[in-house]
Parts: structure tokens; sequence; C-alpha cells
């Protein structure tokens, strides 16, 4: 019976029964349930790949789980660069500007009704290190993005220490601008990865060179960091361990040294978990990588032009999506088709720039 209403449910409202009810959230990330609410409800659900061909020209694709359809990305304007992906459907991405190829342009987007809205500009003199995206409150909709970049001098000179910095700004859709908050300080030598930065629970999670993590809360608006379950320092954090999400928790993957993979979760009271060991030795002959979680079974991988979906037990394959070129990142995505007011008030109407007119 349970399954039976779930499976009838809003994203929104299946998003609320998994925050107040365990065994509820626990159901609804079986793939069983997730094949059969994507039937029921018209639900767009897989991975946004972005792939990086000659003369750093961006191409994207959508990868479709099982049981979903597929997404039409050619609206985007040509070498839009996508930054980060929300858990509701939206998407930042920044694309060059259509009057000064020296600049970019920041848009929002919700890829599935095709409505995209152009953002005031951050401070995009200063180098890009990652940007995030956090639904805060639906009614009306409140959304922040987070980015972090590198100044122009990063290194902080205390009274007896060295530091490195990050700048830090804040869109609110609310208020519509940006906002500039303290500098993020580390340890000299600490530096954030290449990593794209995992949103759960109204934070951010980035991952840093010296294997902590970087958190920022969004409605406190504080940094803090903490450390991961498995110290891997002498190996290259982004090709043997990395960041990714587990049914709504902050989860590590970590490439052991006779190539199993351990995925560990981070509990309710901030202590790691470990959940899985699974061997994909004869799959990948060691060289593909845990990429994302995509239900309770589920996991995927990254491989030579294609994304694959296995099952958790056994290593069973269960579906491939070819890639016109091999993935350079993949952003997790699942949307509706309902029209939303990317600006939070009704009254504002969505036009299309003339830029993502196909012509």
């Amino acid at each position: 019976m349970n399954m039976e209403i779930l499976s009838r449910t809003t994203l929104k409202t299946l998003d609320t029964m998994r925050c107040t009810n365990t065994e509820f959230e626990k159901l609804t990330y079986e793939s069983y349930f997730l094949n059969l609410y994507k039937q029921r409800n018209n639900i767009v659900s897989g991975f946004l790949v972005q792939n990086l061909r000659k003369g750093c020209k961006y191409i994207n694709e959508f990868a479709p789980s099982c049981e979903s359809h597929s997404l039409d990305l050619g609206f985007l304007p040509p070498n839009a660069k996508i930054l980060a992906s929300s858990e509701q459907g939206f998407i930042v991405f920044e694309s060059p500007h259509p009057r000064d190829y020296k600049l970019v342009s920041y848009h929002v987007c919700k890829p599935t009704t095709k409505e995209v809205l152009t953002l005031p500009n951050p401070k995009t003199r200063y180098l890009t290190k990652n940007v995030a995206i956090l639904v805060v409150g639906s009614k009306p909709l409140h959304y922040k993005i987070v980015r972090l970049s590198e100044p122009k001098k990063p290194v902080l000179r205390g009274r007896d220490k060295l530091y490195t910095t990050y700048k830090c700004e804040i869109f609110d859709s609310m208020t519509w601008e940006w906002r500039l908050l303290d500098l993020v300080i580390l340890p000299f030598g600490v530096f954030l990865t290449n990593q794209q930065a995992i949103t759960t629970r109204g934070s951010i999670y980035m991952p840093l060179s010296n294997n902590d993590v970087l958190k920022f809360e969004a409605y406190s608006e504080k940094w803090t960091t903490f450390s991961l379950p498995i110290q891997t320092l002498e190996y290259p954090f982004g090709t043997t361990s990395h960041l990714i999400k587990f049914e709504r928790k902050l989860g590590f993957a970590y490439r052991t040294t006779s190539h199993l993979w351990e995925l560990w979760v981070l509990t309710n009271d901030e202590s790691w978990e470990r959940v899985h060991v699974f061997d994909t030795r004869s799959e990948d002959n060691g060289i593909s990588s845990l990429d994302a979680i995509y239900d309770s079974d589920t996991r995927v991988m990254r491989e030579y032009e294609a994304i694959a979906f296995y099952r958790f037990k056994g290593g069973d394959h269960i579906k491939k999506v070819l890639t016109s070129h091999h993935p350079y990142r993949i952003f997790t995505f699942r949307s509706d088709f309902e029209p939303i007011h990317l600006r939070g008030h009704k009254d504002v109407h969505m036009r299309m720039n003339s830029l993502y007119n196909k012509s």
C-alpha cells in the first residue's frame, strides 16, 4: 500500500516523505520503486554528461537511467558549460558572452521545460574553482548559488603563518544579486580539488587536497571542515577516491590497494559508516571509476565513450548509454515537466534570449 501511494506523488511530496519517514526513505531508493515512479509520473532521471573535445569545446548530452525518457539539450547555447545541478531539476551553466568573447554569462535553467534565466554576473575576472546550487524553499522558489574563486593573491600572510584563500560569492534568488562573503581560509598548501561539489540536506561539500572535506551550510552560510574515514594522501584524490551522494547522504568512494571499491556514508551523528564493498576488476580492469550511486543497488561508472549502470551485488550490467566523446563530467539529474518560475515570483515571465534560439 505504501508503495502504491508513494509512486503517485509529486517529486516535492516524495522528497518531503523521504525527510520525515525513514521507512519511506529506504523504500523510495529501491530500483523497483524508482522505475515504477518514473513510469507513472513522466519523470526524467539520469545523468547530464559533459564532454570536452579538442579546442576546449563543451558538448552536453543526457544518459537516461532505466525506464526514463531521454532529454534534449540542444536548446543550450553553443559551448555551454554546466557548472552545477540541483536535486530539484535545475542547472547552472555559463556560456560565452554574445558580444565580448573575453567574458561569460551565467544562467539558471530547468532543462525539461527549456526555461532559462540569465543571472547577474559574479566577479568573473577571478578564476572559478567550484560552483553549487541549493534549493532552500519552494513557495516561492528560493535557491542559492555558491561560487568559490581564486583571488589574484591567493596566499594570505598571518602573524606567523601563511594561508590559502578563496573568494566566496553567493547568489540569492530572493534578492537577485551576488553577495561577497568573508574569505574561505585554509591551511597553506591545501587547495580545492577539481571534483564537483556534492549537495544534500541543505549543505554543500567539497573535497580538499589534504583529504579533508569543506562543508558549507546554506542557512547559516558558515564554512567548516572535517576528515574523511580513510586518509589517502599517497594517492591522487581524483583517481582513487572521491565524494558521492548515497540516498540523500554524503558518501565517500575509495578504491583500495587491492582494487576493491569501498563505499562509506556520513551518518546522522556525523560519523562514517562503511556500507558496501565490491570488486570491479572483471568489468573495467581497474580503469573505470565509481562516479555515482543511482539507487540503493545501482552504481554508475564512466567508461570510454559511455556511461554504464551496474548492480552492486554481482556486478550485473544493467544499461550502457553511449556518448559521442569520453565523459568529462557527469551531473545527477531528476526532473518533472512542470513549468517553474525561476525567479520565484509569478509575475515574472520567462523569456528566452535570442542567444538560445536555434538558427
